[in-house]
């Protein structure tokens, strides 16, 4: 199948077979040496973004650092192959043994991947929700409106859509520690609720609000036309709804369906302890997040502009992020960077 159909179509077959390559050597290595390829993807999923917060990138060209890593973390596999390892690397039963009790895990519910990491937001994890809202938002959409925050969390984008003044909202969420989480801290605020349910099957009348809000939601759910629908379903006419989903295309999009099937042969809690052990900052959940997550889905932004016209929106409205680590940001930044990030991000604003 070609890169094309297969949603790549700005990555060429040379740089895939380096990255197939790579992700070979770390199939091995999970099994000797599985903590190492914590620290490798790690390593390698940071360079994959335009910026990163914590740790400067000696290499400012994105296509030079991402060349330049991609060997160097390829060197280092296959070094670390060469380690001895307590785990015996030939016996088949063992390998087996691992995948099969991971692979179960992952078919428990995304909330129970995200639970954990909304547990550890600090006060000032969560409130900086309302800056990265004010960089992809018009306050104007939320402004004495009454909103969902489908598919809420641990409700930190819940808190601050009621801090853009909305008139009410309310946070849902399938995952009972994320909501454990939201209530306790935001929980005693009036005309802020959160209530369990199923964004695939939202327990609300259609047009019951002015604005819906889904922010890296619908692609963790088997049925991502399903879940658009519903959204529409409950926003009244003239309201409006917000979706960000997942895009396609590129090294980025690419690299992370890899991780993904790789990461099913390491249990969770060894990577988030080993994590924990780099003093990983507590909102740095992109790494976790893709790697263990038990859907993910990769959409381009036609497939979903086909969705949405079937449901007779009236306006799509493309939105560009302009938090400097938002794919479309980067996008715009460097010339001929679709080979990197492909698509970027899907942010839509869409009126009913």
């Amino acid at each position: 199948m070609s890169n094309k159909k297969k949603g790549y179509r700005f990555l060429d077959n040379k740089k895939r077979k380096q990255i197939d390559f790579l992700f070979s050597l770390l199939n091995q290595l999970a099994v000797k040496h599985p903590y190492l390829v914590v620290l490798i993807l790690h390593e390698y999923t940071r360079i994959l973004y335009g910026v990163d917060p914590y740790i400067d990138f000696k290499i400012k060209n994105p296509k030079l650092r991402i060349d330049t890593k991609l060997k160097e973390l390829t060197d280092f596999s296959k070094l670390s192959l060469l380690l001895g390892s307590y785990n015996r690397k030939d016996d088949k039963k063992f390998y087996f043994k691992l995948t099969d009790k991971v692979s179960n895990d992952l078919k428990n519910k995304t909330g129970n991947v995200y639970g954990p990491l909304w547990k550890r937001f600090k006060r000032i994890n969560n409130h900086e929700a309302l800056r990265l809202l004010k960089n992809r938002v018009q306050k104007k959409i939320f402004k004495n409106k009454k909103v969902l925050d489908a598919g809420c969390g641990g409700g930190r984008y819940s808190y601050a859509i009621y801090k853009s003044g909305a008139q009410s909202v309310i946070g849902l969420d399938y995952g009972d520690i994320g909501l454990k989480v939201a209530k306790k801290n935001y929980g005693k605020i009036n005309n802020l609720s959160f209530k369990k349910g199923d964004v695939l099957n939202l327990p609300f009348k259609k047009n019951t609000f002015d604005t819906v809000f889904s922010n890296g939601v619908i692609h963790h759910t088997s049925n991502v036309k399903k879940g658009i629908s519903e959204l529409v379903r409950v926003c009244k006419k003239g309201g409006n709804i917000w979706l960000y989903l997942y895009s396609t295309g590129g090294i980025f999009w690419y690299s992370r369906r890899l991780m993904n099937e790789l990461m099913k042969k390491i249990p969770y809690e060894l990577s988030s302890n080993f994590l924990k052990m780099m003093e990983l900052p507590d909102n740095r959940f992109i790494f976790m997040d893709n790697w263990y997550v038990p859907i993910e889905k990769h959409l381009s932004h036609e497939e979903i502009v086909k969705i949405l016209k079937k449901l007779n929106v009236k306006k799509i409205k493309k939105i560009i992020g302009k938090n400097k680590f938002d794919l479309d940001f980067s996008l715009k930044k460097y010339k001929n960077s679709g080979s990197i990030w492909g698509e970027g991000e899907i942010r839509f604003l869409i009126e009913k």
